[in-house]
């Protein structure tokens, strides 16, 4: 590289000893080494990174691991000119997708059959209720997809998998980065990434995210607000142990929960745009904390300890309008009620993990050994029950209010919900303490790979649904066996049998409190590197057995603890530079998912998981065009491809809902300061709805509309 202050040129050379960097000016000559050396360029961007973050604890190449984990880095997010993890994140990953019902909040992804569990920095952020609510991008450095159960990092999900959010964290490098985007339904945003260093010695490094935006939504009489604040600091006390304190802040004000939509006529019966809510409702408004401390040291060459403390209180609050059945009279007339829904909830967690390399009698061993503690309470307010007051809204001819409560009768919100009864309230708490332990074998000049882990979790949970109290003990084993046989520099096969655990808050019907779910997954599949490892293809075959499975009545909300399914399927990932400037995200995933047994209806058997989507094909490409005088012209498309979707809850007179097809496409241009990115999403105005339910009545449909054709124009600036 060249730099034009005098003459200074770097000359990289290749020596036993590393990557040798020598520096020759007019003035100087200085010789260094560096470790480890980065190239990036607009022609190769991180489309495929080789391991995973320290969060997930596993020492190796994510092509050695004996199960399918997909990591998506900030770039791709980036040119898909997203917002948060509920735009668009899932694509990147196969099989992967969300229930978007409470699109204001959870980023509530399911995934093999079932609602996979959320993780920050490694922390169990599984919900007792609703969350969490999903990161924005501006703190987003990578999102990792854990397909299958993840024994080694958490105690607790289900068999289907889990997703790591890694936040943006301070790495010593001067950062001055700023980003402004604008866009359909008067959306405005700008973003900025400080990061560097605070003392001479290099010992004090920072980051810091500030984030704001506003916008309308493209349904009538929506809107949505938010802001980020997330400064960070690492002091490196010597070469070998560091502590990093974080702090992450979000706002939310948006005037909708979700962009549902509900009729008797059928699903997508309603238009594009059309709402339920009123102008002047209570807005949803949510506060989200976030800390994190993490010391790390290095004890000897091989081996280190990492220790966490993590606290998160989050919670949020609004009212909004719903309907629970048709009208008797008139099939035009949507009889609403006006809702409050609230929660708030709190994760305390701590954890400490070791890892270490030694051989015994030439058998080389990784060891993984820690213990996890996580304290969880959730309370929710709410008036689901209790909300009597109807507010009749015409389908075809639509008025909306400036005075809504009690129909104009006057008061307040309280003198038509009732809060102060049990029947309006949960509060829901879990804690666990667990111990793990994974040691990899190595054979045969370490081709073969062989991962024995074992963990032992003691959970105790409490539960008041509603005035229906319970409580749960549990001491649960779960074992982890892995392989994993590397051909050749480039391509591994493995297998996997993992086990996994789930406690479930809240009451049965009967007044019971809920039994754990258990899961146990099978898997094998093969990865590999090409074109030295400038992209990636990873294949997997699974089955998964799950009990004790839950299902809640879409008309009275009651939980029914009676069944077990079977999910089986393929997915196929693809991912890295397939050419030079062509950048690719493909994968695909066949997903059978079906109801194995059912105490109390036999006849479900052989039916649906609730959205099970049993073909799910994705594609992204973006493109650096070959031109000399526009260099850092780049085009973009990709598509998302849905089919055999079933409805929220299983039914035995299923509905066959509308495949989902997307289309997107922009245009960009780059240089080493300035980026300038536009996007189109939905390029075919489709028509497209998601998260399709009816009520037990059978007389009303709902259903999350999804976006029409909009488009967004990002500008980066690196100062």
């Amino acid at each position: 590289m060249l730099q034009s202050r005098g003459f200074l040129a770097c000359i990289f050379i290749v020596s036993p000893f590393g990557l040798i960097a020598q520096t020759v000016s007019q003035d100087t000559m200085k010789s260094f080494r560096i470790d480890e050396v980065e190239i990036s360029s607009k022609y190769y961007k991180r489309y495929n990174p080789k391991q995973l973050s320290e969060a997930l604890r596993l020492e190796a190449s994510l092509l050695n691991i004996p199960q399918h984990i997909q990591v998506v880095n900030s770039e791709i997010f980036r040119d898909q000119v997203v917002l948060n993890l509920n735009e668009s994140a899932t694509r990147n990953s196969s099989g992967t997708f969300r229930e978007e019902l409470h699109n204001g909040i959870s980023p509530d992804i399911y995934s093999r059959g079932g609602y996979i569990s959320a993780q920050r920095n490694g922390v169990d952020m599984r919900p007792l209720g609703k969350g969490p609510i999903a990161d924005d991008l501006a703190i987003i450095e990578r999102v990792e997809f854990v397909k299958g159960p993840g024994g080694f990092m958490h105690a607790i999900s289900d068999p289907s998998g889990s997703y790591n959010v890694v936040t943006k964290k301070p790495t010593g490098e001067t950062k001055r980065q700023v980003d402004v985007l604008t866009g359909s339904f008067g959306l405005l945003r700008a973003a900025v990434d400080l990061g560097g260093q605070l003392d001479a010695s290099t010992k004090l490094q920072y980051r810091l995210n500030v984030m704001g935006m506003r916008g309308n939504g493209f349904l009538q009489h929506d809107r949505n607000n938010r802001m980020l604040f997330a400064p960070s600091l690492k002091y490196q006390f010597n070469e070998r142990t560091s502590l990093t304190a974080e702090y992450i802040y979000q706002q939310l004000n948006y005037l909708l929960l979700s962009e549902g939509q509900m009729s008797p006529y059928g699903y997508g019966t309603l238009p594009k745009d059309f709402t339920i809510t009123d102008p002047s409702i209570r807005p949803f408004v949510g506060n989200d904390h976030n800390t994190f401390l993490t010391l790390q040291n290095r004890l000897k060459d091989n081996w280190h300890l990492t220790a966490k403390l993590a606290y998160i209180r989050s919670g949020y609050n609004g009212t909004l309008f719903w309907v629970n059945a048709a009208n008797k009279k008139d099939n035009d007339i949507l009889d609403r009620n006006l809702v409050y829904d609230s929660n708030k909830y709190a994760i305390f967690s701590t954890q400490a993990y070791i890892n270490g390399s030694f051989k015994t009698r030439g058998v080389g061993h990784r060891l993984i050994a820690g213990i996890d503690i996580n304290n969880k309470s959730s309370r929710s307010m709410d008036t689901w029950g209790t909300a009597t007051t109807i507010y009749p809204l015409s389908i075809r001819n639509p008025k909306y209010s400036e005075t809504i409560l009690n129909n104009g009768n006057g008061g307040d919100f309280m003198s038509e919900n009732d809060f102060t009864s049990e029947g309006s309230k949960i509060h829901r708490k879990l804690f666990y303490i667990s111990a793990y332990a994974m040691d990899e074998l190595l054979f045969l000049d370490e081709k073969l790979k062989v991962s024995l882990g074992f963990r032992a979790t003691a959970s105790q949970g409490d539960t008041n649904d509603y005035g229906a109290k319970g409580s749960s003990d549990d001491v649960v084993f779960t074992p982890r066996l892995g392989l994993s046989y590397s051909v050749d520099p480039n391509t591994s096969f493995y297998a996997l049998h993992d086990q996994s655990y789930l406690p479930q808050t809240g009451t049965g019907v009967d007044g019971s409190s809920l039994k754990p779910l258990k899961g146990t997954n099978y898997e094998i599949g093969v990865k590999r590197d090409w074109m030295e490892g400038r992209w990636n293809t990873s294949l997997s075959i699974y089955h998964i057995e799950r009990n004790r499975l839950i299902t809640a009545d879409p008309v009275s909300n009651l939980i029914y603890q009676t069944g077990a399914s079977i999910s089986k399927g393929i997915e196929f990932d693809l991912k890295g530079q397939l050419a030079k400037g062509l950048n690719a995200v493909i994968n695909y995933a066949y997903t059978d998912s079906k109801i194995s047994a059912d105490d109390r209806n036999p006849e479900n058997v052989g039916l649906a998981t609730p959205n099970r989507v049993k073909h799910i094909h994705n594609t992204w490409l973006n493109y650096l065009l070959p031109m000399q005088r526009m260099r850092g012209l780049t085009l973009s498309i990709g598509y998302q491809y849905l089919s055999g979707r079933s409805e929220r809850f299983t039914r035995r007179d299923p509905v066959e809902l509308k495949d989902i097809f997307r289309l997107d496409a922009g245009a960009g241009w780059s240089n080493d300061r300035y980026r300038i990115n536009l996007m189109v999403n939905n390029v075919l105005n489709e028509k497209m709805y998601s998260t399709a339910w009816r009520n037990g009545a059978e007389d009303m449909y709902y259903w999350v509309q999804m976006a029409p054709i909009h488009a967004r124009l990002s500008l980066g600036i690196n100062l």
